[in-house]
């Protein structure tokens, strides 16, 4: 008798555990992401009191063809700028190079634009931004580290890219 119930108690754990609900993958181990998404702070702009939306200086112009000489090497990507006209034009020789339209999204919508760039599976997404935009893109892609961008820093190029679902920053500059 006491060995027909270890029988049977051995029996029903062998079919409780083979027959469990859990998945063994979660959807997380299936997510896609962008190959590389690359963020940069718009280049160097026009200081005028009253204007809330300067063009580049002709030292912002010459970077932006720096960042085009850096990145137009690539396989063409999804171009992203914020409304003004500054971030555009940071990226406008880009997109001449890969013959890509720039998708204009609100510099004050952070959440909408990197839900945005995660839709662009196995693709360069290249997000063109603000010195108080960059940094909230970071951290809203999912790096832990505390990024400021002074108002007269230019040039730094992040860069994020995905190592077992985990987002992994790299950081360049381009320009003078």
């Amino acid at each position: 008798m006491r060995s027909n119930k270890i029988s049977f108690i051995l029996a029903l754990f062998f079919i409780i555990s083979c027959a469990s609900n859990e998945p063994s993958f979660s959807a997380e181990d299936f997510k896609c992401y962008p190959k590389m998404v690359y963020l940069i702070r718009h280049a160097e702009k026009q200081k005028i009191k009253g204007n809330e939306n300067p063009e580049l200086t002709r030292k912002g112009f010459a970077r932006s063809e720096v960042l085009a000489d850096s990145l137009g090497y690539l396989i063409e990507g999804i171009i992203y700028s914020s409304e003004f006209a500054r971030s555009q034009q940071t990226v406008s020789p880009l997109s001449e190079r890969w013959n890509a339209d720039i998708k204009i999204h609100r510099a004050s919508d952070p959440d909408g634009q990197v839900e945005k760039a995660l839709q662009h599976c196995g693709k360069i997404v290249i997000i063109s931004g603000h010195s108080n935009t960059v940094p909230t893109l970071i951290n809203l892609f999912g790096i832990k580290d505390e990024i400021t961008i002074d108002d007269n820093q230019y040039g730094d190029l992040f860069m994020i890219s995905w190592e077992n679902s985990l987002p992994k920053l790299t950081v360049t500059h381009v320009g003078d």
